[in-house]
C-alpha cells in the first residue's frame, strides 16, 4: 500500500471498492499501482462478481472485418490480436471460434478455434456457452448419404470435444436452420420455417443437460414486423431478435409488442450473453 492508502486499514478498503460499479473500479485503476494490483486481482474480480446483483446489461459481440483477418478480443478497455494460426488447410474452409473460461480451478481463459471443409451443407456459426463447455451447431453426414444435426461440444477445464443429440423434431432439420443459445440456465434450440412473408421459429429447451428426453417445445413465435432471427432471451420473457434492417430489438411474445435497442448489426454479426436482465 501506499501512502494514499494508509489512511483506510486494507480490509476497510477493499470492502468500500467491493460495493462500487464496474464503470468505477475502471477509473480507479489508476490511482496507484497497488489499486491496479489488488481491483485487477482474480480474488477481487470473482468477490465483486458474485455479489453483484442482476443489471439490466448486455454484452453484445459484433464481428468486423480486417484486412489482416486477424481475431481480436475485446475485455473493457484492453484489446488482445490473436495471431494467424499455424495450419491453414488448402482446400476451401471454414473456421468458428469459442472462447470460455476454466473457473475457479485454473484461473485459465481459453480460445478454441474449429476448422472444416467448406461444402453446399453450410456452416456453423450458432455457438453458446454453459458450464464450462462451449457448444455449436453442427452437422454430420450419415452412411446413407443424408445429414444428421447434432451439437458438438467442448470441454474447456478438459480439452475434450464431445456430442450432445437433438430430438427428433429437430436432428433431421438443416443445421443452418437451427441456432443455439441459453434460455435461463438451459440449452436452447431454435428452429426456422423460412416463408416468403416471413415464416416462424420453434423454441427447444434441454431441461436437464445432456438428458435427450428432456428436451421440450417452449412456444412458437411467427416471424412478423421485420423480425429475422432470435438472439437472446430475457429474464422477463421477451425475446432478442434481429431484424432484416439491420437492428437489435426486444420483442414480447405475449403483447406482440416491440422495442428498438438502438444496437445496429447484421443477424450473423450478433452474439448476446445475458447478464440478469430484466
Amino acid at each position: 500500500m501506499t501512502d494514499s492508502d494508509s489512511y483506510f486499514p486494507p480490509d476497510l478498503l477493499i470492502e468500500i471498492l467491493l460495493r462500487l460499479p464496474v464503470k468505477s473500479l475502471i477509473r480507479f485503476t489508476v490511482v496507484s499501482k497497488s489499486w491496479h494490483s489488488l481491483i485487477t486481482s482474480f480474488s477481487f474480480i470473482s468477490t465483486h462478481l458474485a455479489q453483484t446483483p442482476p443489471s439490466n446489461t448486455l454484452l453484445v459481440r459484433r464481428y468486423v472485418h480486417t484486412r489482416n483477418k486477424k481475431s481480436t478480443m475485446r475485455c473493457f478497455k484492453t484489446f488482445i490480436t490473436l495471431p494467424l494460426p499455424s495450419i491453414r488447410p488448402q482446400s476451401p474452409h471454414m473456421f468458428v471460434l469459442g472462447f470460455g473460461a476454466d473457473l475457479p480451478e485454473k484461473d485459465d481463459y481459453k480460445l478454441v478455434r474449429l476448422v472444416y471443409h467448406k461444402n453446399a451443407h453450410g456452416f456453423m456459426w450458432s455457438q453458446a456457452f454453459l458450464n464450462e463447455l462451449a457448444v455449436w451447431i453442427a452437422f454430420d453426414v450419415v452412411a446413407n448419404g443424408g445429414i444428421r444435426s447434432l451439437i458438438m461440444s467442448f470441454s474447456i477445464a478438459d480439452e475434450v470435444f464431445g456430442e450432445i443429440m437433438l430430438p427428433d423434431a429437430l436432428v433431421g432439420e438443416i443445421a443452418t436452420e437451427l441456432s443455439i443459445m441459453l434460455f435461463e440456465e438451459s440449452l436452447a434450440v431454435v428452429k426456422y420455417e423460412r416463408e416468403i412473408d416471413g415464416g416462424s421459429c420453434e423454441v427447444w429447451v434441454m431441461k436437464h443437460y445432456g438428458v435427450l428426453e428432456s428436451w421440450s417445445r417452449l412456444y412458437r413465435i411467427n416471424l412478423v414486423a421485420d423480425m429475422e432471427k432470435v438472439v437472446g432471451f430475457r429474464s422477463n420473457g421477451e425475446v432478442l431478435f434481429s431484424t432484416k434492417s439491420s437492428e437489435l430489438v426486444s420483442y414480447d411474445p405475449n403483447s406482440g409488442h416491440k422495442m428498438d435497442l438502438g444496437i445496429h448489426g447484421s443477424s450473423r454479426s450478433f452474439y448476446i450473453q445475458v447478464h440478469g436482465i430484466t
